[in-house]
């Protein structure tokens, strides 16, 4: 069986139980928390990937860990963990949210922008998008100072790049084309 494949199937697994209970929202917040772990905390990269350190030792740090970060998921990581799945949280993660979103018809939407946008054009621009596709919009803002000005949508897979920098690259690509 795939990584794809197991990891959805937890996934659904994991919406499935959290719909039952009637905390998908909650389940969904904390999955940010299992996320951000996964990606950003060396330590805990490090138990999860060791091959030195005994399963049990793993089950019983990661529930700790999850107990204080994302309660309701701390039983379903200790299951991943004790089935070996443990380098798959990440991505059974991301297929949960994914799904969830899928569920209550929101979008996820990624703008990125030279410099950081004040709250009244972040509003705004949650505004139009949630207008124009008359859905629930859930934007992530990021920092790229190689934009230079502008900036870039990318909604699911479509991207649109209105950045000077974007600008520039097709600029660059007609004069090739001529020159050639």
């Amino acid at each position: 069986m795939d990584q794809g494949r197991i990891t959805l199937s937890y996934a659904r697994a994991l919406l499935q139980w959290s719909s039952d209970k009637g905390v998908e929202h909650e389940v969904y917040t904390q999955s940010n928390s299992v996320i951000s772990l996964v990606k950003n905390n060396s330590d805990f990269i490090l138990l999860l990937q060791s091959t030195m350190i005994t399963a049990s030792k793993k089950l019983r740090t990661t529930q700790l860990v999850m107990e204080k970060t994302a309660p309701l998921l701390s039983n379903f990581v200790a299951l991943a963990v004790k089935n070996g799945r443990e380098n798959q949280l990440k991505g059974i993660m991301l297929n949960y949210q994914k799904l969830y979103r899928d569920k209550h018809g929101i979008i996820l939407a990624g703008v990125e922008s030279p410099a950081d946008m004040n709250s009244k054009n972040k509003e705004g621009i949650k505004k139009f998008l949630s207008n124009a596709f008359n859905q629930k919009i859930e934007i992530e803002f990021a920092i790229n100072p190689s934009l230079i000005g502008g900036f870039v949508l990318t909604i699911d897979d479509k991207l649109l790049d209105k950045s000077v920098k974007g600008e520039l690259n097709k600029l660059q690509k007609k004069l090739m084309g001529i020159v050639q």
